[in-house]
């Protein structure tokens, strides 16, 4: 049976199984703040806009073209202004998905607050009894950064900071998404992928302000820092070494090439910083976010399928099947088995740990060449380790080695032993 094959179906089976039975978790907000200026109670007029307005959002068709939403509703006191915004690179159905999730948690957040706000990784929700629409606010924001440094922090910072700042003006002027995302590279090896967002309500010169306010932000606190996000209530900034939106099909190469410093760890961490103008407090702590890379699920899949490997060379071993490690196509042809298996026995003699008890290369064409001549016994290769099976079941029980007369032939067998660390660990030359 093909372990390995069978391993990638189980786990495909398996995941899907788990997809279909494992409800998905909500998204977790990056930020909520509840505004202190004003409540409003239970029933009021008030209130019954503000539902009014926040259950149109998740149906609105403006979503459906610019991932963007904003409008009011009721007339004053009791106005209420909202504003919906999804990442630029987000599918409707993701974009719609995102607001509702914002819709229904914003209010349990701030009960009775007049004004609030909360932001997610894909979208951002805000609402106020005070006009905010096509109005740029940076009173206040939020930043928040992975807590592994780059290992040359310097040349890491003049690449970040050359990035945003070729996003900058794509992003203010970018039309009715005001979204720009791009890559450059680090390393070789290592990317930096970052994006920056307007509401599209304001101005390109008020969109690039608030981009200016957000970097200074991001040079601030995620100095070195290989993750960094910085929101304003009127924009949005966010760079990484993973890549955590959607490149368009026709994404130009990365840019700026730079020499190849050491590698990063990242996801490891992350810190926040909460501002408020005019009164406000400043206040940091930190945040633990569990991250599995894409690299750490591949090593378990290769972990299981070396396993089941290493389980099928055992059973091979027990059951005395050495013709399955032949191709399943020579296998077929039983007239050649006989002298593959004599082929796997002088290999064997040639990777012997004694390295005078190899045969020489004309040793080797006679063998290959002549099958009256008895093949020794191979000895203990360099990698052999003992095993923990019983040696009396040999991988080469099948061949046995003798004269020509296979009807006098004395059996001969190798033992072989099960490789307990059969893991190499590799090095650059």
């Amino acid at each position: 049976m093909d372990y390995p094959r069978l391993a990638f179906w189980f786990l495909f089976i398996l995941n899907f199984l788990v997809s279909l039975t494992t409800p998905q978790p909500a998204p977790r907000a990056r930020y909520n703040r509840c505004s202190t200026s004003g409540n409003y109670t239970t029933n009021s007029t008030y209130s019954k806009n503000l539902n009014a307005l926040l259950s149109s959002i998740p149906a609105s068709s403006d979503l459906n073209s610019d991932g963007f939403f904003n409008a009011s509703i009721g007339q004053n006191p009791d106005q209420v202004y909202a504003i919906g915004l999804c990442r630029g690179d987000l599918a409707v159905g993701s974009c719609h998905s995102c607001l509702n999730n914002s819709v229904q948690a914003i209010t349990q957040a701030c009960p009775n607050q007049k004004e609030a706000s909360r932001w997610y990784d894909h979208c951002m929700l805000r609402f106020s009894n005070r006009n905010i629409l096509s109005t740029m606010e940076g009173g206040f924001g939020f930043t928040v950064w992975n807590k592994a440094n780059a290992t040359n922090q310097t040349q890491f910072n003049d690449v970040v900071g050359n990035l945003l700042s070729g996003l900058r003006d794509p992003a203010a002027a970018g039309g009715v998404r005001k979204y720009a995302a791009g890559v450059a590279n680090y390393t070789s090896l290592l990317k930096i992928y970052a994006m920056e967002q307007c509401t599209p309500d304001i101005s390109v010169m008020d969109c690039g302000r608030c981009l200016d306010a957000v970097m200074t932000d991001v040079s601030t606190y995620c100095n070195g820092k290989v993750g960094c996000y910085s929101i304003k209530p009127s924009c949005v900034l966010r760079y990484e070494t993973n890549q955590f939106y959607q490149l368009p099909a026709d994404a130009p190469p990365p840019l700026m090439p730079q020499p190849a410093p050491t590698p990063v760890l990242v996801n490891a961490a992350y810190e926040q910083h909460s501002s408020l103008r005019g009164g406000g407090n400043n206040k940091s702590r930190t945040l633990i976010i569990i991250a599995i890379s894409t690299a750490s699920a591949v090593l378990v899949v290769v972990l299981i399928c070396l396993f089941l490997r290493l389980r099928k060379g055992k059973q091979n071993n027990v059951g005395r099947t050495g013709s399955n490690l032949i191709d399943p196509i020579l296998r077929a042809d039983s007239g050649s088995i006989r002298d593959i298996i004599r082929c796997i026995h002088i290999g064997l003699l040639c990777v012997q740990e004694n390295v005078a008890s190899r045969p020489t290369m004309a040793s080797v064409v006679l063998m290959l060449n002549s099958f009256s001549i008895t093949l020794p016994l191979p000895s203990e290769p360099a990698f052999f380790m003992h095993s923990s099976i019983d040696p009396e079941f040999p991988l080469l029980h099948e061949y046995s080695s003798g004269t020509k007369d296979s009807s006098q032939s004395t059996s001969k067998s190798a033992h072989f032993s099960e490789n307990e660390a059969s893991i190499s660990e590799l090095h650059p030359r």
